[in-house]
């Protein structure tokens, strides 16, 4: 048997697996992902491990439904964060959390919230892994459809331009399966709705559409504040609720807020 939690950040489902306290063998991580879809709807399933960084004080796996792993997930990180705190897997009101390629500090606010804090983005073509003679923009039924990429420890791409929104997830589709970006991308649509508020929606790389994308937040603040379309913080709107970026472009840094809440505690399944 295996225990899980179930939890959501603005509408994004997750189940989360204390791999720190209870023993996960990683030969079962693909069939403990088939087992879970078979019984919940969620859009990522979040690891815990011990950290192979020194530095840090955990670890996460972020496996899409696909089975394959993401780099990032800022949502998925502050339901670790809710996780990792309500059960003393650390014994401060920070966490330095390991991810695929860097690091997250979350800290906890007297409001029950979490600021997640990132360093190291890049709008570099090379960070996106886009090839450098590679256009930023794309042909959609016609019509030519321009983006920002911008690296959160994920790659993304950032429209701001004005589309149909009824053909939003076709469009996010289509670049995904162009050969631009080589490893795919998570693709994000902004309308702008003062200089410090936009509504976003975002495609997933391994999941489509979804309800709120925190990592999504992050690139679109940071593209927007670059380009002088945004100022910093930024609120960032989605379906069911909103976020708050922060952008540092001289200290290289970012930081998101936002909460975290369970939908069922210590569930236990069997594989």
């Amino acid at each position: 048997m295996l225990e899980i939690q179930t939890m959501e950040a603005l509408g994004n489902e997750f189940i989360v697996i204390d791999a720190v306290t209870q023993s996960v063998n990683p030969d079962e991580e693909p069939n403990i992902i088939k087992k879970c879809l078979e019984q919940f709807n969620f859009d990522q399933l979040l690891l815990i491990e011990p950290p192979t960084d020194k530095s840090a004080d955990l670890k996460l796996k972020i496996y899409n439904v696909d089975g394959s792993l993401a780099e990032n997930c800022i949502n998925g990180v502050r339901a670790v964060a809710l996780y990792a705190f309500d059960e003393n897997l650390v014994s401060e009101n920070h966490l330095l959390l390991q991810l695929e390629k860097s690091l997250a500090k979350i800290i906890k606010t007297h409001d029950a919230l979490f600021s997640v804090e990132m360093k190291d983005f890049s709008f570099a073509k090379a960070s996106c892994d886009i090839a450098n003679t590679s256009k930023l923009e794309f042909d959609f039924e016609g019509k030519t459809i321009s983006f920002e990429p911008v690296a959160v420890g994920n790659p993304h791409a950032v429209v701001f331009q004005e589309i149909d929104s009824e053909k939003i997830p076709e469009i996010g589709a289509a670049l995904q399966e162009s050969d631009i970006y080589q490893k795919g991308v998570n693709v994000g649509f902004v309308s702008v709705v003062e200089s410090n508020e936009i509504n976003l929606r975002v495609v997933e790389r391994g999941v489509g559409e979804t309800l709120a994308c925190g990592s999504g937040a992050c690139a679109a603040a940071l593209c927007g504040v670059k380009n002088g379309l945004l100022n910093s913080p930024t609120k960032v709107n989605f379906e069911k609720g909103h976020v708050l970026v922060d952008v540092y472009l001289e200290e290289n840094s970012f930081k998101l807020t936002g909460g975290a809440t369970y939908k069922e505690k210590s569930i236990k399944i069997s594989l």
